[in-house]
């Protein structure tokens, strides 16, 4: 299957929370699911968003995308409706990325919340410029890679081998086998725990922010 640009729906859509003063609108919305096909990898880059992921059922990636403005018209919505987002799903790695995001003109007020279910079992790597990062019940490799924000993650113990955990300023920890492993300052710190039963490797970046991974 050659790459496909996944044109976001146009439509304008009600606000979420109704009668909230100053809520976000959906300006544009995408939602599909995707075979896997022959790959044996995930790779997501998004340049700023409040990213999830979760375990899917069966061999497909689950896309649920909704980009916001605080207002329907202007230049946040006028880079909404420029937004693409596009996939790759003939190889051996998924690729999942979204283009056009402005760099200057009407990016202040414009918001991703991408929410993305794979394969338990597929490795994963994500990368995020800046923004959230949230991923849970991942049981293969996962490579995380946030430039500013926060990393929230938490996995099956039994999965898991090692984690590696490298904040540039900030902090990371990691709860594991009962234990709390904690590492923080304004120069690069590191954190390694190998003392997993798993096949799986763990491996985070964040250059500013916050690493919290939970093994349960």
């Amino acid at each position: 299957m050659k790459k496909i640009a996944l044109i976001l729906a146009a439509a304008l859509l009600p606000v979420i929370a109704a009668g909230a003063a100053g809520a976000d609108e959906v300006v544009r919305s995408f939602r599909q699911q995707i075979p896997i096909a022959k790959a044996h990898k995930v790779h997501l880059d998004f340049p700023v968003a409040e990213l999830h992921v979760d375990p899917g059922a069966g061999d497909q990636v689950g896309l649920d995308v909704k980009v916001k403005c605080r207002e329907k018209t202007g230049r946040c919505a006028d880079a909404a409706h420029d937004l693409k987002l596009v996939y790759d799903n003939s190889g051996d790695v998924f690729k999942i990325e979204m283009k056009r995001f402005p760099k200057w003109h009407g990016s202040k007020n414009l918001q991703i919340v991408a929410r993305i279910t794979v394969p338990r079992d597929l490795a994963l790597k994500a990368e995020l410029g800046v923004g959230e990062m949230n991923v849970h019940g991942i049981a293969g490799d996962l490579t995380l890679d946030l430039g500013v924000g926060q990393v929230n993650v938490d996995l099956p113990k039994e999965a898991i081998a090692s984690v590696d955990l490298d904040t540039g300023v900030g902090e990371a920890s990691l709860i594991a086998a009962g234990r709390r492993y904690q590492s923080s300052g304004l120069v690069s710190k590191e954190l390694s725990w190998d003392k997993g039963t798993g096949r799986s490797k763990v491996k985070v970046d964040c250059g500013v922010g916050e690493i919290d991974v939970v093994l349960k």
